[in-house]
């Protein structure tokens, strides 16, 4: 029993760990940012009509959706990627930032923004191009910075190039059930003590190790390049999110006994 506690509790923060380099956070995130903008904001851009291929793309969607819902995401797609061809890639990367379910047009601009506030029209493209659910997050992008940002594109851009979408899913699958074997084997006396269980357990475990240790080394390295370079946008962004959290020192560095409220 003790073993497969352990077991589960790996596996919870493994999924944990790996859901701060893929959609989980964006979602979330955009979710908050998505019905804020829904409130206040008519789409700032034009629906645009969809290509042949990327109407193939969405109508892989499970929900059916409005043909201008999808229109308008293609019309900022299309608006903040230079050529068709890298909004197309974009999209082919992620085909979610055409899904009306988890994408806001004025909230990809947003995100646009601020990676472009941030780092740059040049690097920003390349986030954009490695992580497009980077634009699903809106303006509370700045509160990760340009480090963390990166990261987690070069992470993500590391994992979609090593396993072929179609095969992520069943691949995916096939390792949590992989992972969860032991859990199981130790609660079955004809598998607890096994050639098989004693196999895998080692194997899972390392697993587990390379998995966590890895993306923590990926994004450290990101950060620590970063501020090798001494880029004065590190600064400029480390001041953006000091003014989010209500940390800003106006009236040159001096100190304001104002209470400031930050909206989110």
């Amino acid at each position: 029993m003790t073993h497969a506690i352990f077991y589960v509790f790996l596996l919870m923060f493994a999924v944990r760990s790996t859901c701060m380099v893929t959609e989980a956070p964006w979602k979330k995130l955009n979710e908050m940012n998505k019905m804020k903008a829904i409130k206040k904001e008519a789409p700032k851009v034009r629906p645009k009509r969809l290509p042949a291929d990327m109407v193939e793309v969405t109508s892989k969607f499970k929900k059916e959706y409005g043909r201008k819902d999808l229109e308008l995401l293609w019309g900022a797609v299309s608006t903040i990627y230079p050529t068709q061809a890298d909004a197309k890639q974009a999209v082919l990367q992620n085909p979610q930032i055409l899904n009306p379910s988890y994408s806001f047009c004025n909230t990809m601009l947003a995100s646009r923004d601020v990676l472009y506030d941030m780092m740059g029209k040049e690097e920003a493209l390349q986030i954009m191009l490695k992580n497009p659910a980077v634009l699903q997050c809106g303006p509370s992008l700045d509160t990760l910075g340009p480090d963390e940002i990166k990261g987690f594109a070069n992470l993500r851009y590391f994992f979609n190039n090593l396993i072929p979408a179609e095969a992520q899913a069943p691949a995916i699958a096939a390792l949590l059930l992989f992972c969860l074997f032991p859990v199981f084997a130790v609660n079955n006396p004809d598998l607890a003590d096994s050639g098989l269980t004693n196999l895998v357990k080692p194997i899972v475990g390392i697993l587990f190790a390379v998995a966590i240790e890895g993306s923590r080394i990926l994004i450290v390295g990101t950060i620590v390049k970063g501020k090798l370079s001494g880029d004065e946008r590190l600064k400029k962004a480390e001041e953006a999110e000091a003014r989010r959290m209500g940390k800003s020192k106006p009236n040159g560095g001096k100190k304001n006994d104002s209470k400031q409220w930050v909206g989110f």
